[in-house]
């Protein structure tokens, strides 16, 4: 475990009642002006990419399709239909008029206050600490209780050409290559940390509890492989 901060106030929560806009004659208007302004105050444009991608391998996309989606605005729908889709590489969030968009031509604002539900998945922004220096990044909750909460950060890397490792001629192509951060945060702590997926590092996380985790790992033989392993922990281990 690693990359331990104080994370204030980024946790932001999100209530998905509908907030409606009344006309003169007392009918809900969601396509109401106020709304498409709330919607295009939190774009930003971006340029079409130069650089050929035929010859990567990979997608930057965790999911390439774009994605009926909500954005959420200091915790309230912003009401505007809306289509979005996770770009892991540059760690944005593109947007598209319809779900058959190929090309994006503006994201998300990146800001704290700024969430997106995409699909059945609610991305927001948290602050960690890499390389000594503080950065936001997106990630998914995976978990939250009263008392702790779990996120995974998806990202993908670059990995450029290089001739392969035989000797022998020819290359490996350049590549987009999945990475995945799991992370804890201690709400009555205030901490979050960097989480190993591994047995040891988890149940570090229950100091009072370790004889009765080990046990119930045992159990569920849990090899903790990738994360699904931890979040089934959180999820069926009596962690409070």
């Amino acid at each position: 475990m690693k990359n331990i901060i104080i994370l204030p106030l980024l946790l932001i929560s999100v209530h998905l009642s509908s907030q409606s806009y009344v006309d003169a004659t007392g009918a809900d208007r969601f396509a109401s002006t106020r709304a498409l302004d709330d919607f295009n105050s939190l774009k930003t444009s971006i340029e079409t990419e130069e650089a050929s991608l035929e010859n990567i391998k990979g997608s930057m996309y965790l999911n390439s399709e774009f994605q009926n989606s909500t954005v959420i605005l200091n915790g309230e729908k912003v009401e505007e239909k809306t289509f979005l889709r996770y770009n892991a590489f540059k760690d944005e969030i593109e947007i598209a008029k319809n779900a058959n968009q190929k090309t994006a031509s503006n994201i998300l604002m990146k800001s704290p206050n700024v969430a997106a539900l995409i699909g059945d998945q609610f991305y927001q922004l948290i602050e960690i600490s890499k390389n000594n220096k503080k950065e936001t990044t997106y990630m998914l909750e995976l978990f939250s209780n009263e008392d702790h909460a779990l996120y995974l950060n998806n990202k993908k890397k670059f990995v450029d050409e290089k001739p392969a490792p035989s000797g022998l001629g020819g290359s490996l192509p350049a590549r987009f290559e999945d990475q995945q951060f799991l992370y804890h945060f201690s709400k009555s702590k205030q901490m979050l940390e960097l989480v190993n997926i591994n047995k040891k590092s988890i149940i570090k996380l229950f100091p009072e509890k370790q004889a009765l985790l080990k046990k119930f790992i045992a159990e569920e033989k849990l090899k903790f492989k990738d994360y699904q392993d931890v979040l089934h922990v959180f999820n069926t281990f009596p962690i409070n």
